[in-house]
């Protein structure tokens, strides 16, 4: 099972950057392309909650909140359903940490999956999420700008 991660710092307390990402269905001010999301089953704070993620071509994917720390900024979600990427099995988090005295945050995503590509493909599909996991945090952070 592959995981890939992508890390950033962002110059913001780990609590204003908590709040931008807690509520699960929050997330589209920060994904790339700004998709539509969804929620049911609950509100962005709800374990359980499952989010429809949509983009303006039509493609979507479901996910669901597995956890949510508040003391340790953690945030998890499983993909569920088919998915528009040769991957299934994909459990998503993204956690932070507070840097010295609490000025800055460090930011981390990560995805783990399974994939049926050959390992050549499978290497170049993992970059492509590396990518797309650091496009993310470059759009978080432009929230603190």
């Amino acid at each position: 099972m592959p995981i890939v991660s992508a890390s950033r710092v962002i110059d913001a307390p780990v609590a204003d950057v908590w709040g931008a990402i807690r509520d699960f269905g929050s997330h589209s001010r920060w994904i790339e392309h700004h998709p539509a999301i969804s929620l049911e089953g609950g509100n962005g704070l709800t374990i359980g909650v499952k989010r429809r993620v949509t983009y303006g071509d039509g493609s979507f994917f479901d996910e669901i909140l597995t956890a949510m720390d508040d003391r340790k900024w953690l945030q998890e979600y499983d993909v569920v359903g088919d998915l528009p990427l040769p991957v299934y099995n994909v459990i998503g988090a993204m956690q932070l940490y507070a840097i010295g005295s609490g000025a800055g945050t460090f930011v981390e995503r990560r995805l783990s999956y399974d994939t049926p590509l050959s390992e050549e493909e499978a290497v170049a599909f993992a970059q492509s999420r590396v990518d797309l996991l650091a496009a993310s945090l470059d759009l978080l952070a432009d929230l603190f700008k």
